[in-house]
């Protein structure tokens, strides 16, 4: 009796279950909204207020969980030769992962043809279109805790990553700070756990009102969403296996057959760094040496985060198409970098998907209407971002083992004609 209680609870209020809770909310909440109107209308408060509990999450998260982040990579001296080659690579899978969600959602177009009615008035005319020179100066704040009051992303991300590098560089003479940022990106972290238990609530909520105000044709256009998001993430995983195949010789099917363990793992847990002992069983499947996969999967797990990536990337360009704004060159770069960064530095954390999309909705100066029910539909997306967050982990292992001519993929061939 007492296990079924404890069940029941823990299904109810703990993190375990929390996508369950928010499809089933997503759900409730489409069909509240289209059959009770008034109800709907009603609601709507309570997914403002869990909208503005992210908001409020947004400046600690961005400073906290950056600064810890690039500080973990720890001492200089591994951020030497086979270090700096490792994250070398990472950084060119991230922005790739960028440019290809820039080309999909171009071909996909899942903005285009949105009904704004009932979303907040927005005249895209009114965006400013900064110079290049005027985007690079514009990143550097004159007073960080005016941009944190202001809430202005760029300048606060710039901030932060300066922060970051110094202390590395740094290192043990500002252990008591570094230890206060990772303390901090912990207790952001922590209530970023807290805000979410009130997630279903508040996606009911969004989910309800949107739904009234909308109809159904919402969804076709969230859904042309999930599948350009889903086809980025396949694009990203054909064109980076093949040049890993092309450039170790590995045999190919084997490889893929290799990786299953893996894809089986993310889609069920959606967590990269839970996947690491299968993704480190895999690279000894692989054969790759334990000198370069003990140090490059536990850092992928935190910084290779092309799926997160994509996503982002996808998210910026698909509200800006619903509100008709062509982004300019400088925003794409802005859009490209802050992506990168935020990939980069700021690891899988619950819900920091949604935290994420809030950032760069506000960084690009567009509402944030679409958050509840994309918040909603993340279980989806998310299924596909890890699964090639990890499987780009592996294959920059391959290529950074290949190119310090510790491995290749015959290594790894010989042993299936053995078996």
């Amino acid at each position: 009796m007492d296990f079924e209680v404890k069940e029941m609870k823990e299904y109810l209020f703990g993190k375990k279950y929390l996508p369950h809770r928010s499809m089933i909310a997503l759900v409730l909440g489409i069909v509240a909204g289209l059959l009770f109107y008034d109800f709907a209308v009603w609601v709507e408060p309570f997914g403002t207020a869990f909208m503005n509990l992210i908001k409020m999450l947004i400046v600690p998260v961005v400073l906290f969980s950056i600064a810890s982040g690039i500080a973990a990579i720890g001492d200089v001296n591994k951020l030497k030769r086979v270090g700096l080659k490792v994250l070398l690579v990472y950084v060119v899978m991230t922005v790739g992962a960028c440019l290809i969600g820039i080309a999909v959602v171009h071909v996909f177009n899942p903005g285009v043809g949105f009904d704004t009615t009932g979303l907040t008035a927005f005249d895209a005319s009114e965006v400013t279109t900064p110079s290049f020179s005027a985007f690079l100066m514009d990143m550097i704040p004159t007073n960080i805790v005016a941009a944190m009051a202001d809430q202005d992303i760029m300048k606060l991300v710039f901030f932060t990553v300066i922060l970051g590098v110094a202390l590395v560089l740094l290192g043990d003479k500002v252990k008591p700070f570094t230890d206060f940022m990772n303390a901090g990106a912990t207790l952001t972290y922590k209530m970023l756990d807290i805000v979410m238990i009130y997630s279903p609530i508040g996606i009911f909520a969004l989910m309800a009102n949107v739904t009234a105000v909308y109809g159904p044709q919402l969804f076709g256009n969230l859904a042309k969403s999930v599948a350009t998001d889903w086809t980025g993430c396949l694009l990203i995983w054909l064109i980076y296996s093949l040049i890993t195949k092309a450039y170790t010789k590995i045999n190919y099917r084997g490889m893929c057959k290799e990786m299953i363990p893996i894809w089986v793992n993310t889609v069920a847990t959606n967590s990269s760094s839970g996947t690491i002992p299968i993704t480190m069983e895999a690279t000894r499947r692989l054969q790759i040496p334990n000198s370069i996969a003990s140090f490059s999967i536990p850092l992928g797990a935190t910084i290779n985060l092309t799926g997160a990536a994509l996503y982002k990337t996808v998210l910026a360009f698909f509200v800006a198409q619903i509100y008709g704004l062509q982004l300019t060159m400088s925003q794409i770069i802005m859009v490209i970098t802050i992506s990168t960064l935020m990939s980069i530095a700021a690891p899988g954390i619950p819900g920091g998907g949604i935290v994420t999309g809030a950032i760069f909705l506000e960084l690009l100066g567009l509402p944030m209407d679409l958050m509840g029910p994309i918040s909603g539909m993340y279980r989806l997306i998310d299924m596909s971002h890890t699964t090639v967050n990890v499987s780009g982990d592996v294959l920059g292992t391959m290529l950074v083992a290949k190119n310090e001519h510790l491995w290749t993929g015959e290594d790894y061939n010989k042993t299936m004609v053995s078996k």
